[in-house]
């Protein structure tokens, strides 16, 4: 069966979003396994500084992660109380009244009738669509906080790695016009 535009393009930002997670965590391994410190003090702080920066992107792509799952959870929940709507109000205008039992949280059944359940049911979808929406701003903070501390790390790196190469670079000019 072929899958449709957006479920192929969930699959492919999930694909992205666990390859950018791993390659944090990678060039934080490789940035800490290949370091040395003691030639600049400057370097060495953007050298600590992009160290931080991976971790912290890692860290809070796993928090992030996390998320996504209550996330498809919540709209799951919230496609099927659409439905059970859909079907009760169908119920209503055939002007069928039969009772509809819900399980309360303590456990016990109550049964109520067709526009009760409406309403029941509307206000549950109500809370489930507030709770999707703090899962996605959750998740949508968190996919920045990943992102701009991932280009912060590497960007660290990137000065603490050319920084004492850069200033032999500018010193060798500097004698040159002397």
């Amino acid at each position: 069966m072929a899958r449709s535009d957006a479920e192929v393009a969930i699959e492919l930002r999930a694909k992205f979003e666990f390859y950018l997670l791993g390659l944090a965590f990678t060039i934080l391994g490789l940035s800490i396994q290949t370091a040395t410190f003691g030639t600049s003090t400057v370097a060495d702080f953007f050298e600590l500084i992009g160290w931080f920066a991976l971790f912290l992107a890692g860290i809070v792509g796993l928090l992030r992660g996390e998320w996504i799952p209550v996330a498809h959870a919540i709209q799951s929940k919230i496609h099927f109380t659409e439905t059970r709507i859909s079907e009760i109000t169908r119920a209503l205008e055939a002007r069928i009244d039969q009772p509809i039992t819900f399980i309360e949280d303590d456990g016990r059944e109550v049964a109520l009738n067709v526009a009760e359940a409406v309403a029941k049911l509307r206000a549950v979808l109500t809370e489930l669509e507030r709770q999707r929406k703090s899962a996605e701003r959750k998740i949508l903070i968190r996919y920045r906080w990943m992102k701009y501390s991932f280009l912060v790390g590497v960007a660290a790196l990137m000065v603490a790695r050319a920084y004492p190469n850069a200033r032999n670079v500018a010193e060798v000019i500097c004698t040159c016009f002397r």
